[in-house]
């Protein structure tokens, strides 16, 4: 054993202004497809870095964007991609419930990812679950782009 200090580990981070111009992909989107819609972008530490709520889109799709965006970053893959393993007879039925911010294991989340890295998370709600699947894609599109 040494005392020196390992190589630091550098990790891409998400910008304030990367975060804002994927947000405004996904609200476009929204718009685009006549779906009033939260949207919220998250960093890689899973906080909030930009968030949206178009006029008309219900409260409630606030809280569900953001959980989406939570459980993409946390488990990552899409929200959606254990909503089988989370249902009542799934091996998984109570993961929703062992998270202190909560987890949502339906369709609408996405991680944003490089490399192996997570970076941040996009989440959208509004719509049917393919609805926000729509929304939030047009994020990660977009960051892919980027990140050719």
């Amino acid at each position: 054993m040494t005392n020196e200090s390992p190589a630091p580990r550098t990790v891409r981070a998400l910008s304030y202004a990367e975060a804002r111009v994927l947000l405004d992909a996904a609200l476009e989107a929204a718009t685009r497809i006549a779906v009033p819609a939260s949207v919220a972008i998250l960093d890689a530490t899973r906080e909030v870095v930009a968030f949206g709520r178009q006029d008309d889109a219900p409260l409630l799709t606030g809280e569900v964007a953001t959980a989406k965006a939570y459980t993409a970053a946390s488990l990552r893959q899409p929200s959606g991609a254990l909503a089988e393993a989370t249902s009542p007879a799934g091996p998984f039925a109570g993961l929703a419930h062992g998270s202190a911010r909560g987890l949502i294991t339906f369709a609408g989340g996405f991680p944003l990812v490089v490399g192996s890295d997570i970076v941040g998370a996009v989440g959208a709600s509004g719509g049917s679950l393919e609805e926000d699947e729509t929304i939030a894609r047009a994020a990660v599109a977009l960051f892919e782009e980027w990140n050719r």
